[in-house]
């Protein structure tokens, strides 16, 4: 699916906030032609090239990337899986199918080399896909370019599902996020990050495996939003409970640094600043698709 990024941004030195933005958008752009799944040129396509179980050098953002992924597959008791590529490749024409059937050994059929900074598939039919991460890590690195670059005051979203806020816009006490299907409706972020996941969307069937079994889920089953610090650990936390559900062990090793709400089928946020004083605005217009 194409994925817009947005940054708002306020409370600096004109030129130099558009040069952290510009800065920003770059980081992001990276990110695309990185772990772009339908790309015949990315890192994930030269990964999955790799026939003969060889361990094949990734870059350390890549790199870096993979960790979280391995850290958050044991976390969430392998809910959340980004070795579900070959799954999401049944009923994609824009994607290329495996031959054969792929194991479900989600992260266990994975080697990461973090001192060579390769990785190994035990098995050339493992696929990945980082579409459950891949937004939250972007928009995260997005805003440390910003406040590195001094950059106080900014809303950063991927898709309208992923989200960081730096600050909060002049005149008001923080951000308001309008969610759809969340209870609350509206829910504050003052350097914080969001994230929500939904079965809904990509026919009937849902866009979202279920990492155990490979079926699609119920596409009007109940979502999930988590709010923390990180919307890297936003992002995982919000598919595996989407996957798993606020009932059981998962929801139960959801860490006390994150908070777990649900929604109901909620496929977006809208985001409603409500600055009473203005904030300088910057969009970026192409679409990328790391989602």
């Amino acid at each position: 699916m194409g994925t817009r990024f947005e940054i708002v941004a306020g409370g600096a030195e004109p030129a130099l906030l558009r040069a952290a933005v510009e800065e920003a958008f770059e980081e992001i752009s990276n990110c695309h032609r990185l772990w772009n799944a339908f790309s015949r040129d990315s890192t994930l396509a030269r990964i999955h090239a790799e026939s003969d179980g060889r361990p094949v050098t990734i870059d350390g953002l890549t790199l870096d990337l993979l960790l979280a992924c391995s850290r958050l597959h044991q976390q969430t008791g392998g809910s959340f899986d980004p070795i579900i590529g070959a799954d999401l490749a049944a009923g994609d024409p824009r994607r290329d199918p495996i031959c054969g059937v792929a194991p479900r050994d989600g992260f266990s059929g994975i080697e990461l080399d973090a001192e060579a900074s390769t990785v190994r598939r035990r098995d050339s039919r493992l696929r990945f896909d980082l579409g459950g991460i891949a937004k939250g890590y972007a928009c995260d690195l997005a805003a440390s370019i910003l406040l590195e670059a001094g950059v106080e005051c900014a809303l950063i979203h991927g898709g309208t599902s992923s989200i960081v806020a730096l600050g909060a816009p002049p005149g008001r006490p923080d951000w308001a996020i309008e969610v759809k299907g969340f209870e609350r409706k509206t829910i504050g972020l003052v350097d914080g990050a969001l994230a929500v996941s939904s079965a809904a969307g990509g026919g009937a069937g849902g866009h979202l495996i279920d990492p155990f079994s490979g079926d699609r889920l119920d596409r009007h089953r109940e979502g999930a939003m988590v709010v923390g610090n990180s919307a890297t650990e936003c992002d995982a936390w919000a598919t595996a409970l989407t996957v798993a559900g606020f009932e059981g062990e998962v929801a139960r090793q959801l860490p006390v640094t994150l908070q777990g709400y649900r929604v109901n089928n909620g496929e977006s946020t809208d985001m409603k600043p409500q600055a009473e004083a203005s904030v300088e605005e910057e969009r970026w217009k192409r679409t990328v698709e790391i989602s």
